[in-house]
């Protein structure tokens, strides 16, 4: 049995498919922990979502931005971009299974593997945790999330969708910490210490803003000593954090480049490049 790490397939179902048969992938035996942003912006997000459902009993996944747009389109009437390319899982008459399969998986997800070194604990987001944030404050806040999506998927969305605050403040109200919860743990790349987050960054580590570098180069609240944690959401880094505990995933391949699958038990990594049609 081995465990084997995606992140941001984004719809690009053949690389995901040839990722698979690199690695010798077995779905009797094998798991898959997937880092969120399954689909959006490539071209085959239904088949992508038709063959993890087929085996969504060794698979681990944690939401993803584009995973929640797709969501909050369908059960809060969002609206959709000019870039998604959803049309086709719109269409499809299991639309509706696959998100309400969606629904009910977390931001965040944490389990205990045999390694090549022992047991080591692997903890799974899409984009990252900020600082300030403890590891009890985390699971706390991840299983509220959860609780309410699944009760009320439209009414839980839109709370996402229409704040996005930049920074945890104490006299929060509960539908205030979800909302900053759920942005922080898709979107974040860059923050100050205290964990102020600054959304609109975009590219790499260069020129950033003063006082705020990548929210895995501040010292950790949620992170144990031997702690392992995987993540997506920044291209931008292709896969590279310089940390031997905190691991990139995603490597662009929506944008043309390659798509990574890492096998869990020794870290080794392996690459896809982006397929031409």
């Amino acid at each position: 049995m081995a465990n084997y790490a995606l992140g941001d397939i984004q719809g690009c179902f053949e690389e995901f498919k040839a990722a698979l048969i690199k690695v010798k992938f077995n779905s009797k035996k094998d798991f898959l922990w997937l880092a969120g942003d399954l689909i959006n912006r490539g071209p085959d997000s239904l088949e992508l979502l038709q063959y993890i459902y087929k085996i969504k009993d060794r698979v681990h996944i944690v939401l993803g931005n584009h995973d929640l747009h797709f969501l909050a389109c369908f059960y809060s009437d969002r609206e959709a971009s000019k870039n998604d390319t959803l049309t086709k899982l719109f269409a499809s008459k299991d639309c509706k299974t696959y998100a309400d399969f969606l629904v009910n998986q977390p931001l965040l997800f944490l389990k205990e593997i045999k390694s090549a070194n022992g047991i080591k604990e692997v903890l799974m987001v899409h984009a990252g945790i900020p600082p300030n944030l403890g590891f009890d404050e985390c699971i706390e806040l991840n299983d509220f999330f959860q609780r309410s999506l699944i009760k009320n998927p439209k009414k839980t969305l839109k709370k996402v969708f229409s704040k996005s605050p930049a920074i945890l403040k104490a006299n929060f109200e509960k539908s205030e910490k979800l909302s900053y919860f759920s942005n922080a743990l898709t979107r974040i790349r860059i923050c100050k210490e205290n964990g102020k987050i600054k959304y609109s960054h975009k590219g790499g580590l260069e020129n950033l803003p003063k006082d705020y570098d990548a929210w895995f180069n501040f010292p950790s609240k949620f992170l144990f000593k031997k702690t392992e944690l995987i993540f997506g959401h920044w291209a931008a880094l292709d896969g590279k954090t310089n940390l031997e505990n905190i691991i990139g995933l995603d490597t662009g391949c929506a944008w043309g480049r390659k798509l990574t699958i890492m096998r869990l038990e020794d870290n080794k990594k392996y690459y896809i490049k982006k397929i031409k049609k």
